[in-house]
């Protein structure tokens, strides 16, 4: 029943070697969660650091040897840049002045709106 019960598993433990004793080989023995994140640091830091490393070992230049020149003084000069501003600008003369008067000016008001009757059964509505 035993044998029934494992060979329906969902996942069957995968056939291992045996050794010439007829014994079963072990699985090899897993790294602790500590040793993995310590090798995971050490590995960190010392990319971090490899290019420093590196920029040490770079050879320094002889001490009487002119310095390079620098890209810039070596190109063309450079041509100067125009910038066209174009300002839009309206002349307006006041509306007093543009127009001749006529005479003074009246303002007619509209007559109130005619108050509305309402029916609601109570005196004071």
């Amino acid at each position: 029943m035993h044998e029934s019960i494992e060979g329906a598993s969902r996942h069957p433990e995968p056939d291992r070697p045996q050794r010439a004793g007829g014994h079963i080989a072990a699985r090899p023995k897993r790294a602790s969660r500590s040793l993995v994140r310590v090798w995971a640091w050490t590995i960190g830091a010392l990319s971090f650091l490899s290019p420093f490393a590196l920029f040490g070992l770079y050879p320094k230049p002889a001490a009487g040897t002119p310095p390079a020149p620098s890209s810039a003084e070596v190109a063309e000069p450079r041509r100067p840049v125009v910038v066209v501003v174009t300002k839009k600008i309206v002349y307006t003369q006041s509306a007093s002045s543009s127009t001749t008067s006529s005479g003074p000016i009246n303002y007619v008001y509209a007559p109130a709106a005619p108050a509305v009757a309402t029916s609601c059964g109570t005196p004071p509505c």
